[in-house]
C-alpha cells in the first residue's frame, strides 16, 4: 500500500499521483482505498477519475466489484520500444534478485526504478497487472556476505579502466595484519565467487602498459585505486574464466572420488567447462576437471572431509 499523502497536499499533485498509481500498475484500485490512501473524500477521488478518463479516454476503465467501485487505466497493444517483453522483465528482476548481496543499496533502487520503467513501456493490455513482473517470490540468503556500499567508486573506476583500457595505480592490503602495497594493474572484468567481488587482470611492469603476471585483487581490500594516463592494448581477462578458481597460474587437471553421500552436490553443479563426471556402481562419483587456483582447488576438495579425495596417477589409469 503506498504511503499515505498529506491532506494538505494540493488538487493537482492528488491527481498526478493517482494518474501515474493507476498507470504504473494497470491493476483495479478502489475509490474507497483511494481516498483513505491520498486522506480526501471519495467524491474528490471521482473527480480526479472524471478528469483522467478525459486524457485516458477508451484507456481509463471503471467498474463495480464487490459493490465497490473501482478504476484501472489498460493499455492496447503496442510496439515495445525496450525490445523486450514481460518474461525478460521477470528475468531481470531475478538476476537483480540475486545479486542484491553484491550490490550497495542506492544501486538497487536505481535497478529497480529502471525496470519500473521499462516495464511502464510494454503495455500489454493482456497483463494489466505490470507489476507483477517487478516483484517475483524469490529471495537470496547469502552467508557471510560483504557490504560493497564504500566500495563503489573502486567499483566504478574499475570497470571503467577495464572498458577504455587504463593502466589504475591500486593500493592494496591483502589482510588486515600485512603492510598497504602498490600495484600497476591492467583490470580485465570483475567477477564474482563466494560472496565477493574480484578484479580480475595482470600486473603492469612499472611505468609501462606492459603485460605482467596474472593479478587478482579482492575489491573490498583495495584501500585506493587511481587511474593512471597509461592505456594497455592487451586482453587483461582473457583466460581462466571457464575453469575453477580465479586464475593464479595455466590450467591443471584433476581428478576427485567422491563418496556416495556427496554426489548429489557434485553432479547438480558445473565446476569447470570442460569437466567429466563417470558414475561408479556403489553410486559414487569421479569428477574430472581443470583449475587456475590450484590452492583454492585443494581447500575446495578438503571442505568434504572424507566423502572426497584426489586420485593418483596409477588410480587414474585404472579408472580409465
Amino acid at each position: 500500500m503506498p504511503v499515505k499523502n498529506s491532506p494538505d497536499s494540493t488538487y493537482g499533485s492528488k491527481l498526478l499521483d493517482i494518474f501515474f498509481q493507476l498507470y504504473r500498475e494497470g491493476k483495479k484500485h478502489f475509490k474507497q482505498d483511494l481516498a483513505n490512501d491520498f486522506g480526501c473524500r471519495p467524491s474528490t477521488i471521482q473527480r480526479i477519475a472524471d478528469v483522467i478518463e478525459q486524457f485516458a479516454g477508451p484507456h481509463f476503465e471503471t467498474g463495480i466489484e464487490n459493490r465497490r467501485k473501482y478504476y484501472r487505466i489498460s493499455t492496447k497493444p503496442c510496439r515495445i520500444s525496450y525490445g523486450l517483453d514481460i518474461e525478460q522483465i521477470r528475468a531481470l528482476t531475478l538476476c537483480k534478485q540475486l545479486a542484491s548481496a553484491s550490490l550497495p543499496p542506492y544501486l538497487l533502487e536505481s535497478i529497480d526504478d529502471t525496470i519500473k520503467t521499462i516495464s511502464l513501456q510494454l503495455c500489454y493490455q493482456d497483463f494489466p497487472d505490470r507489476s507483477a513482473g517487478q516483484h517475483l517470490p524469490i529471495s537470496f540468503s547469502p552467508k557471510g556476505y560483504i557490504d560493497y556500499s564504500n566500495h563503489q567508486k573502486i567499483i566504478d573506476k574499475l570497470l571503467k579502466a577495464a572498458q577504455e583500457k587504463w593502466v589504475c595505480l591500486v593500493d592494496y592490503k591483502k589482510s588486515r595484519f600485512a603492510d598497504v602495497q602498490q600495484y600497476f594493474y591492467a583490470p580485465g572484468r570483475i567477477t564474482s565467487q563466494s560472496n565477493a567481488l574480484y578484479a580480475i587482470g595482470h600486473e603492469t611492469t612499472t611505468g609501462k602498459p606492459e603485460k605482467g603476471e596474472p593479478k587478482n585483487f579482492a575489491i573490498h581490500r583495495i584501500q585506493e585505486l587511481t587511474l593512471t594516463d597509461m592505456v594497455f592494448d592487451f586482453e587483461a581477462a582473457d583466460e581462466g574464466i571457464n575453469y575453477f578458481g580465479l586464475k593464479f597460474h595455466e590450467p591443471k587437471t584433476f581428478r576427485i572420488h567422491f563418496s556416495r553421500t556427496a554426489s548429489d552436490y557434485v553432479m547438480e553443479r558445473i565446476w569447470s567447462s570442460e569437466q567429466k563426471l563417470e558414475e561408479q556402481e556403489d553410486g559414487s562419483v569421479i569428477l574430472e576437471l581443470k583449475t587456475v587456483s590450484e590452492p583454492e582447488f585443494m581447500a575446495w576438495v578438503r571442505s568434504f572431509g572424507e566423502n572426497a579425495r584426489l586420485m593418483d596417477d596409477k588410480e587414474v589409469k585404472y579408472a580409465n
